[in-house]
């Protein structure tokens, strides 16, 4: 009786490792997927923090997957692997009917969905065979991925400011990812900013925390309207993407 319990938890530590390390192989497919041709380490940390990304693999994917098997053992004992192929591919296609209403996009989408779903089922059965594999690829693969997502990969070279009590500037030779700079006006007040870029590769951008949008006369030459909250410290968040230039911001207190 105690071996064919023990024999039973191992089977069952087996099934649920087999779909953790299915999951985390089709969520490394899906970083690929999307950092593309611009692969660097801050890339692969901004798809790793996608929070629709976790719930769509490690809770959709590997909730249904085990709820199916769980049925299908229950009452189809002996379904062959076509019909569980039918099973897992509208597993994939059923969020995107539920939540896109255009048919050729839920055509389209609920397709993809259907390859990754019949993905996760090639993936499951390979590492329901190979023990050792699945238990590594279980554990390292989300450790991993969570490494990524609360890590700070970005990088900056040549990377040199200057501040003055009503300016400031940074030139970068690189800069791939993100750099918080402090804003120093008082708490409860407001400040106008007018910032530009000067830019010689790469993309580029900058967002505020508590701001209002004032048209500027170029586009170039933006004007914003930010007040600090009495609970924090105003601060802007400068974005390269494989950049180089120059940023400049300019402050006026009101």
């Amino acid at each position: 009786m105690k071996d064919g319990e023990g024999m039973g938890r191992k089977q069952v530590w087996s099934f649920i490792l087999s779909k953790l390390a299915a999951a985390g192989t089709l969520f490394t497919v899906f970083v690929i997927i999307i950092i593309k041709n611009k692969a660097g380490l801050y890339q692969i940390s901004e798809a790793a923090r996608l929070p629709y990304l976790w719930w769509l693999v490690y809770g959709y994917a590997v909730i249904y997957s085990i709820l199916t098997e769980l049925i299908l053992f229950k009452f189809f004992p002996k379904a062959k692997v076509g019909i569980r192929m039918v099973v897992y591919g509208a597993g994939g296609f059923a969020p995107f009917a539920v939540v896109i209403f255009d048919p050729v996009y839920i055509a389209i989408s609920g397709l993809i969905g259907s390859v990754c779903a019949l993905f996760f089922y090639a993936a499951d059965c390979l590492y329901g065979r190979t023990k050792i594999m699945s238990a590594a690829a279980a554990l390292c693969i989300p450790a991993v991925l969570l490494v990524f997502a609360w890590g700070d990969f970005t990088e900056t070279r040549q990377w040199r400011e200057v501040w003055t009590d009503s300016s400031y500037e940074v030139s970068f030779a690189y800069f791939n990812g993100e750099k918080a700079v402090p804003i120093p006006i008082k708490k409860g007040e407001t400040a106008l900013l007018t910032y530009s870029w000067t830019m010689k590769n790469g993309g580029y951008g900058v967002r505020f925390t508590d701001v209002k949008q004032v048209p500027g006369d170029l586009p170039e030459k933006n004007k914003i309207r930010i007040r600090v909250p009495e609970s924090g410290v105003a601060s802007l968040v400068l974005t390269g993407d494989h950049a180089e230039g120059t940023f400049r911001m300019e402050w006026n207190a009101e």
